[in-house]
């Protein structure tokens, strides 16, 4: 007996702390809550009929881009073009920030191809500048700094590298 007025007293407390008070078999149907405050209304989205969005708009905050990497020499030249720098070689890639300064930790690492070239799908946050990009030839290191403006898709990166060629 003791067991059932116990089940029963808890089962009535429960009951009692459920609902907002209503005891209306219909509910509460004036739309108002607790305290007497609507809570029936859609929230009305705020419109700014002055704002004009671009449409070429980036909403990502980034961009992407497929940019093949060359290298050359910014001394040897044949009929005034600089000449490539062919062989394997490791490049670094760092975020060129908003306050014009190179990331300590690159954000992609690669190694070019026997032709010196090197393709890679670069994503650019909004908010860089650019990016630099250092290259490691035998024991010379070139570093170029690109603004993204300046970023095509085939970029040649130069190097003070002096070519003895038979083509000269």
């Amino acid at each position: 007996m003791k067991d059932t007025l116990l089940v029963f007293f808890m089962t009535s407390i429960l009951v009692a702390g459920c609902g907002d008070g209503d005891s209306s078999p219909a509910g509460n149907t004036n739309g108002s809550g607790e305290n007497g405050i609507n809570t029936n209304t859609a929230s009305i989205p705020i419109i700014f009929p002055d704002t004009i969005v671009p449409t070429d708009f980036n909403w990502e905050m980034q961009s992407t881009k497929v940019v093949t990497f060359k290298h050359v020499s910014n001394i040897t030249q044949l009929n005034g073009a600089p000449l490539a720098l062919t062989g394997k070689y490791y490049i670094e890639i760092y975020s060129l920030n908003e306050n014009n300064k190179t990331n300590t930790t690159p954000f992609l690492k690669a190694m070019t191809t026997d032709k010196g070239e090197v393709e890679v799908l670069l994503t650019l946050v909004n908010s860089w500048l650019g990016i630099t990009v250092k290259s490691q030839l035998l024991d010379l290191i070139c570093i170029n700094t690109l603004y993204k403006e300046q970023i095509t898709a085939t970029q040649v990166l130069g190097c003070d590298v002096v070519i003895d060629s038979d083509l000269l």
